[in-house]
């Protein structure tokens, strides 16, 4: 009996220490920030300024103060994020396979989303709606405590909420002005949709080292660039 009970004791170890180590894998890289962007842990309300390199784990945060600005990118190569100026939003990401389902919590602000095909699941969700996508470009804003917007650049995203949903395509503005109003969508406005600021990134890549629930160190390839 003591045998069986130590048996099981030890094998609850073992998978305690696999969570652990799962939970010590990042889920996005910082690429690029430039000016005040801190990375906030769950549950602090303090935060350090990252870099280009600074990982980003599970429920962690990212702010941006004025005329600053991040850009993030997940680990499996599924999308890309330019996090503007004055925000803050929550970085989530669960393994499935080869991929993560993402999701990215935006409180306040403004980012830019890139989503790439067959990468896992995307969603941006806000404190109105959520937005899911696969393969597509498209801008969330926040206000503070108001309404969320979502603009359209590339490919269709789906936003929903309790109230009901609705389908953003290229050139439209969505609309969820609360967690009990409908989403709706119109023609995108002159002058109404955030725009890029600072400078773009060129092309670059570099390597990211990180240690896997086995313990294997395994290495990932970055590289962003830019529009032509």
């Amino acid at each position: 009996m003591k045998r069986k009970i130590a048996l099981i004791f030890s094998i609850l170890i073992i998978f305690a220490a696999s969570a652990v180590m799962a939970a010590r894998e990042p889920v996005a890289i910082v690429i690029k920030a430039k000016g005040k962007v801190f990375l906030v842990p769950e549950g602090s309300k303090k935060g350090k300024l990252v870099r280009r390199g600074t990982k980003i784990y599970n429920k962690q945060n990212i702010l941006t103060k004025a005329k600053s600005y991040a850009i993030v990118k997940f680990i499996d190569n599924g999308g890309v994020v330019r996090i503007q100026a004055n925000s803050f939003c929550r970085f989530e990401g669960k393994k499935k396979k080869k991929s993560l389902s993402k999701n990215i919590f935006l409180e306040l602000g403004s980012i830019f989303n890139r989503v790439f095909k067959n990468k896992g699941d995307y969603r941006v969700s806000t404190p109105t709606s959520v937005a899911s996508v696969k393969g597509t470009k498209f801008w969330v804003k926040q206000k503070y405590k108001g309404a969320t917007y979502y603009f359209g650049e590339e490919g269709i995203v789906e936003i929903s909420n309790g109230r009901g949903v609705a389908l953003l395509k290229a050139g439209m503005t969505g609309i969820v002005k609360s967690p009990n109003s409908k989403p709706i969508v119109r023609k995108t406005r002159k002058n109404e949709k955030p725009t890029l600021e600072g400078e773009e990134e060129n092309p670059d890549e570099f390597r990211l080292e990180f240690e896997d629930a086995q313990g294997n160190i395994k290495e990932l390839k970055f590289k962003l660039r830019k529009k032509k």
